[in-house]
């Protein structure tokens, strides 16, 4: 038996590249409604997209709360928008050892999740440039709508109990990412947290978080399932 019922995976730095692609969308997206951001240093990783919005609308103190809100809802579709258009011209690279990864689990019948903070709509031209299947991975939550990462967490557990037909338990789940964030996110919610070096943090510095597992990457199939409690 399995050790977890329910598996979440992050996608920027976890399991497709992690570059300039969303940081230049934002900056697009902010450009549409006639706002200009510096995206160097990025304030993003590892947030919702929802949450990169505030961080960036703090820098504009003009604009009350409300106003922030209306927004969001106007730049949300360009950065929408800014990301289809440059995934699909540009195309996306999956991580190393993801594709195999992702195939070793669907064939033993294996249900993976997504726990991400992109947007719902960005998420399956991502993974289709990047040579994965949304309909891999049939339950998950999304960062529309979401200020912190812990709640896509708790709605990816709800997608999850839907998909399962039965309450899927935090403690019953991993999620498998590559910041600090992700692991803050578990511990959040109570689930357990495999850390993979895969993004912009170290495997020296993601061990200072102290996740349940510690990998430098993704690329040994047998070295996850074993994590995972799959002979």
């Amino acid at each position: 038996m399995a050790r977890f019922d329910a598996l979440f995976f992050d996608m920027d730095g976890t399991m497709v590249e992690n570059g300039v692609l969303m940081p230049a969308a934002f900056q697009e997206g902010f450009a549409g409604v006639g706002l200009k951001i510096e995206i160097v240093p990025w304030k993003g990783s590892g947030c919702t997209d929802w949450e990169v919005m505030d961080r960036y609308l703090s820098d504009f103190p003009e604009f009350s709360e409300e106003q922030k809100e209306e927004l969001k809802e106007k730049i949300a579709p360009e950065v929408k928008k800014s990301v289809i258009e440059k995934v699909r011209k540009q195309g996306l690279k999956a991580l190393p050892g993801v594709q195999d990864l992702i195939q070793v689990l669907v064939s033993r019948g294996i249900h993976p999740g997504l726990l991400t903070g992109n947007m719902e709509d960005i998420v399956a031209p991502k993974l289709e440039a990047a040579g994965l299947q949304k309909k891999d991975f049939p339950y998950g939550g999304f960062g529309d709508h979401c200020p912190k990462r812990a709640d896509t967490a708790r709605k990816a557990l709800e997608s999850a109990s839907r998909f399962f037909g039965h309450e899927i338990e935090p403690g019953s789940a991993l999620i498998i990412g590559d910041t600090p964030n992700d692991i803050a996110c578990a511990r959040a919610v109570g689930a357990a947290v495999l850390a993979v070096a895969t993004g912009k943090f170290t495997i020296e510095q993601l061990s200072e978080y102290d996740p349940d597992f510690l990998l430098k990457d993704l690329t040994d199939p047998n070295q996850f399932l074993e994590i995972i409690g799959v002979s």
